[in-house]
């Protein structure tokens, strides 16, 4: 029989779910670490929400512990390498609390138009206001979408059941995608200047945090309306007070903040009752998604334990264990080939994905390889839903077309892993090799270089001239940031060159402006510019 906690509060239907399948269940949601760390040791199997820590010291000691389930999405309190490292399989429930989600964001919208919050609170002060809290239809007005996603796709297709017209934002979408739901994708800037109301349904990156700031909020019409119930640093705070202080909009529904909890001396919003309705992450918190995450939850964990793949794992799959050691450093390989494709041409709409294994890495299953190169890709712009087992279904979804092949490379290297993407701006290649120093990009758009791939790069494509590399190296010097190492790929004198620089310190923006400047200046016909941190 298999022992399985339960160390934090789930609905008591996930529990039935476990005792029904045979399970030992022990719900300890009150223990203390000490005990925790004590007892850890007996368990096959535990569930989790937020406030468990799995960190590595928990999971040196979990010695029999085969899978960890996340009743909800988030997992920063679980220790996803150690769990991996000790073949522990982790998974979450992303999709238990979508409708809650959903539903929340327009009960928001239509608290928002009719100022239904406020009127409550005035009946209550013994205020009767019918002049004041007048509202406003949502029938014929334009909602925007930011992120047409699993959350975002729903709330456009509820909106459009109220009369509202729908335009959407999403650069990671086939457009077809959006067309079989009647939504027109259009640009960012486009989305916030027409719509009336705006909705976030983004993951927090590089690119969305703070996507709405002053500039943006300077963009947006007087009428307009804001709604979060994504991410809290999707939206600069400071900046959404101004604009409501200033009248720039209309006014906001938040649910998720920058800080939470929300007190007065960490949120100006709250010093606008009548333009902003606030709430305390409701998003995903309802009877039925609380009920959802657990049954999932514990359905996943029986499954895993009686040796079938979790639906949502976290980490990698199921692979020959003397197999995967072998194959690891590939796995790895590839997966840092995705994160460098990600970030330098990851903002660009993806058509396509390709892959070629040549040398010894053809001796190994190519899936866990070709699964993990598409959620590197993927990853860092979509939300935390993509995995290893339906990276190819989201891959698809948005219309990526993802290729695989082998050949049996013959050359000075024993082995080469080649990513090509294939976007709306153009095609992109790089190629990296594992050697027992450690893991080399070796080429770049199909000239050659040779820089261990790690840390932080500038990538410069441009027309070979005389003077380039000093102009650049001058700029860096100037700015305090040291170049560790440099490679010049080119194939003819005069030709297309790539320069691939690690550096020490990230440049400013005014750095990167500088060296396009003068290379400007040489006449170089610079077609890239890139910072890229490992």
């Amino acid at each position: 029989m298999y022992k399985v906690l339960v160390s934090d509060n789930i609905s008591q239907k996930g529990i039935d779910i476990l005792e029904e399948a045979g399970m030992d269940v022990d719900f300890k949601p009150e223990q203390s670490r000490d005990d925790f760390l004590e007892n850890i040791a007996d368990y096959d199997g535990i569930i989790v929400r937020s406030m468990t820590q799995l960190d590595k010291e928990v999971l040196a000691k979990a010695k029999s512990l085969k899978v960890i389930g996340r009743a909800g999405t988030g997992y920063d309190n679980i220790d996803l390498d150690q769990a991996t490292k000790r073949g522990i399989f982790v998974f979450n429930t992303p999709t238990g609390n979508t409708i809650s989600a959903v539903e929340h964001t327009l009960g928001l919208m239509l608290a928002l138009a009719r100022n239904i919050p406020q009127a409550n609170q005035a009946l209550h002060n013994d205020i009767w206001d019918r002049k004041k809290y007048q509202g406003v239809e949502i029938k014929g007005k334009t909602l925007g979408i930011i992120g047409l996603g699993r959350i975002g796709s729903r709330v456009a297709k509820r909106a459009q059941s109220f009369g509202m017209n729908v335009i959407a934002n999403d650069p990671y979408l086939a457009p077809e995608k959006a067309e079989n739901i009647n939504v027109p994708l259009k640009s960012f800037e486009e989305v916030i200047k027409e719509s009336d109301y705006v909705s976030l349904h983004t993951p927090l990156t590089d690119e969305t945090y703070h996507i709405l700031s002053h500039k943006e909020f300077a963009m947006m019409d007087q009428n307009t309306r804001v709604i979060n119930c994504a991410r809290g640093q999707n939206i600069d705070t400071a900046a959404l007070a101004k604009a409501i202080e200033e009248n720039k909009i209309a006014g906001a529904a938040i649910d998720v903040h920058e800080e939470e909890p929300v007190k007065a001396s960490n949120n100006p919003l709250l010093k606008y009752p009548d333009q902003v309705i606030m709430t305390c992450h409701l998003g995903g918190t309802t009877t039925e998604a609380m009920d959802n995450v657990a049954i999932m939850a514990a359905e996943e964990v029986v499954s895993v334990l009686k040796n079938n793949l979790p639906e949502s794992p976290l980490n990698i799959p199921a692979m020959d264990p003397q197999e995967f050691i072998k194959a690891k450093p590939y796995i790895n390989l590839v997966t840092k080939l995705g994160n460098f494709m990600a970030k330098w041409k990851g903002h660009h709409r993806i058509k396509s994905i390709e892959v070629e294994y040549a040398g010894e890495v053809n001796n190994y299953s190519h899936k866990p390889m070709t699964l993990s190169l598409v959620k590197s890709v993927l990853e860092p712009i979509l939300d935390d839903r993509i995995n290893l087992v339906n990276a190819m279904h989201i891959a698809e979804e948005r219309g990526i077309n993802v290729k695989e092949s082998q050949t049996q490379h013959k050359g000075e290297l024993n082995n080469i892993i080649t990513v090509r993407l294939n976007t709306n701006k153009g095609k992109y290649s790089l190629a990296g090799t594992y050697l027992p120093i450690g893991f080399r990009v070796i080429e770049i758009n199909g000239l050659r270089v040779d820089l261990d791939l790690s840390g932080e790069f500038i990538i410069v494509t441009y027309q070979d001239r005389p003077g380039v590399i000093g102009k650049i190296g001058t700029t860096l010097g100037e700015e305090n940031i040291n170049i560790a190492n440099m490679q010049v790929g080119r194939q003819t004198a005069g030709g297309e060159a790539v320069m691939l620089m690690q550096i020490d310190s990230k440049p400013s923006s005014e750095t990167m402006g500088k060296i396009k400047d003068h290379l400007d200046a040489l006449n170089t016909n610079v077609k890239d510019l890139s910072y890229i941190a490992m």
